[in-house]
């Protein structure tokens, strides 16, 4: 997902999105959960060494959003909404995984 994935991470890859876009809580709960769960089956290096292109085709397969409708720019209201929700999932299935997302 974007980079913006990493610190929040939320996170690290660029994508041609609007700085303005928005997102709704819903499509923000999304985005958390997507991520939570594929950081808990690849773990979050091999996550995060994914390229765009991969990330693409996995969370348009996996969601009913598309690639651009994440903002590559979250404000700070929806970073930590996507935050919050990610660790909370991370916490939940595979807290292995958390202390390394905190570290990225």
């Amino acid at each position: 997902m974007h980079r913006w994935l990493v610190p929040f991470i939320v996170t690290a890859h660029a994508v041609a999105a609007s700085a303005d876009q928005v997102t709704d809580k819903k499509q923000q709960s999304t985005i958390a959960r997507w991520t939570a769960e594929k950081i808990c089956e690849m773990g979050v290096d091999a996550f995060y060494a994914l390229q765009d292109s991969e990330l693409k085709i996995m969370f348009e397969g996996d969601t009913s959003m598309r690639y651009e409708d994440v903002p590559a720019a979250p404000n700070d209201q929806e970073r930590a909404r996507i935050t919050g929700q990610l660790m909370g999932y991370l916490m939940a299935a595979c807290p292995q995984q958390l202390e390394s997302y905190k570290n990225r």
